[in-house]
């Protein structure tokens, strides 16, 4: 059923994982792990770190503005022993340590649920619930116990082992971006209803909008070629089957008796399909959409040839933003989803978690770990004793006749430098999110235009407008939001037959939007996936769920 979030200001929070590098960069000795001559505790790391990281001349991992400010202010020396330049190569890394017997660094981040589960189960990794009670200031414990379900994807037997790192709540749930020169261009207003949407859609595709004299435009970009229908952002088409009912594809949600159903195969997909199916039918939609990944699909929005694509607000920036560069004088404005016939709408919600922090069984410092914590999200929380202004002058901000400077121009123009974010160097690979807290103050900001009052709101505060306007739009419709409810590594019958029942369910949603089959062949579907393994899975789903709210 749609997930009702209750927005309320907490604090605290925990910091992601780190490391990993192609290589060893230098292990370790046991002596190390302990307390220095000098009074500095070493804490030992690994993390990804991608191309968006960029450091300043002479700093690195290992040596940065945020290291030094650990081991000055809060005596923690972090020891990066490797990174590796994303998940998979991370992972990778991770399960040759654990075959191998090799130690684990103190504290690091894991995203994958499988190789999660098997860390739990190894006895590599210690439980936290002692070290929160102990060590977890008011306001990471407020936190904690407002977002249990951040928890569930490293809780075992009623154990928690793992600390999350947290997302931004709805950071990448969607909302419409339409042409509005294009729907200036026919004087029509911005659509509230499936009905009023289909008209200008229409129009888009039949009135030449683009003026090019052909037929060339289509409605609306979906993309279908990297899950189905079952995820993604970007051309998302979730809310097309949330304005029929209480489920997306793709995701398990409470039922009527309060248990996890799939929600490709309940009932009111029909509804979803039959619309699609009709779009499709009348040209508003590509015709190989279906193979479509993301990032070949944003090119009919970008390239001028759509006036309509659902994505988050973080989008305005890439991809949309790079449609300047191709059609100049395209206007470009976010508005809500629109409501079904009944009046019902609904979209896919981004989750509570990005991963979940792990810890060395052996690791004896989680008193420094929380310290640090709670002093990185003192900055998201807008109470700290480091970070008054910005995070680090001379990189986020600079300071001119007393006044901190953040706007970028600005920035370069005193300095002459560019801006280096440096929440990239923290653990959790960001600044620290508390979730929906981001989109709360920007909508704030918004609808009442009030000053920002910390480094971290004005930070915020100084975005683009419309990207302000698209995080506000979003916050204001998170009753629409309907999340996956299971967030726990995959069922033994998952992992035998998901790969077969998604290629069947993708085959037959695409093969009714094509018209190829009837739209009754559904039901069909959904007694051969339940037969075919989808049953047992959803059992062991329900299992799952029961074990993790003990």
């Amino acid at each position: 059923m749609k997930k009702r979030i209750v927005h309320s200001f907490l604090v605290g929070l925990l910091a992601v994982g780190i490391l990993t590098a192609c290589s060893q960069e230098g292990s370790t000795t046991e002596d190390e792990t302990n307390t220095n001559e000098d009074g500095t505790v070493t804490i030992t790391t690994a993390r990804t770190l991608d191309d968006g990281t960029v450091f300043k001349d002479g700093e690195d991992v290992h040596d940065n503005v945020v290291t030094r400010w650990a081991e000055e202010e809060l005596g923690i020396k972090f020891v990066t022993e490797w990174t590796q330049p994303n998940d998979e190569q991370f992972n990778t890394q991770l399960r040759l340590m654990m075959s191998s017997g090799e130690k684990l660094p103190d504290v690091f981040q894991v995203n994958d649920t499988a190789i999660k589960a098997d860390l739990l189960s190894s006895g590599l990794v210690m439980p936290v619930d002692e070290a929160i009670e102990t060590y977890a200031s008011p306001r990471l414990k407020q936190l904690f116990e407002q977002f249990p379900q951040a928890f569930y994807p490293s809780t075992k037997d009623g154990v928690r082992y793992g600390i999350p790192r947290f997302s931004g709540g709805n950071g990448s749930d969607t909302l419409l971006w339409i042409r509005q020169d294009w729907l200036d261009k026919f004087d029509l207003e911005p659509p509230t209803t499936l009905e009023e949407l289909e008209h200008i859609m229409d129009v888009f595709v039949n009135e030449d909008p683009n003026e090019t004299g052909k037929n060339d435009t289509i409605g609306i970009t979906f993309a279908a070629g990297d899950y189905g229908f079952r995820g993604g952002n970007i051309a998302d088409s979730s809310w097309v089957f949330g304005a029929f009912g209480d489920f997306v594809p793709g995701a398990w949600s409470k039922g009527d008796d309060g248990s996890l159903v799939y929600g490709s195969i309940q009932p009111s997909m029909k509804d979803g399909l039959a619309k699609i199916h009709e779009w499709y039918e009348k040209g508003y939609l590509a015709t190989d959409f279906a193979i479509l990944s993301a990032g070949d699909a944003q090119e009919s929005f970008i390239s001028g040839r759509s006036g309509i694509m659902a994505a988050p607000p973080w989008a305005h920036g890439y991809p949309i933003g790079e449609m300047a560069q191709v059609v100049p004088d395209a206007i470009v404005k976010p508005f809500p989803h629109v409501s079904g016939p009944n009046g019902q709408a609904g979209r896919r919600g981004e989750g509570y978690v990005v991963g979940s922090f792990l810890f060395n069984k052996d690791f004896e410092h989680m008193d420094k770990f929380f310290e640090y914590w709670d002093a990185i999200y003192g900055y998201t929380f807008g109470e700290s004793d480091y970070f008054e202004y910005g995070l680090f002058e001379g990189y986020d901000y600079v300071m001119e006749d007393g006044e901190p400077v953040y706007d970028h121009a600005q920035f370069e123009e005193i300095t002459g430098e560019e801006v280096v974010d440096p929440g990239r160097y923290f653990l959790p690979t960001n600044v620290p999110t508390i979730p929906f807290e981001m989109y709360s103050l920007l909508e704030e900001f918004h609808e009442t235009g009030r000053e920002p009052e910390t480094g971290y709101e004005a930070g915020l505060a100084g975005r683009d407008p419309d990207y302000i306007e698209a995080a506000a739009i979003v916050n204001r419709q998170n009753d629409l939001r309907i999340i996956n409810e299971f967030n726990g590594p995959p069922t033994p019958t998952m992992v035998s037959r998901s790969e077969h029942l998604e290629r069947m369910e993708d085959e037959l949603f695409v093969d009714i939007i094509y018209g190829n089959k009837p739209l009754d062949a559904f039901d069909q579907f959904v007694e051969e996936w339940r037969q075919s393994g989808g049953e047992a899975i959803t059992e062991e789903v329900n299992e799952w769920y029961e074990s993790v709210q003990q």
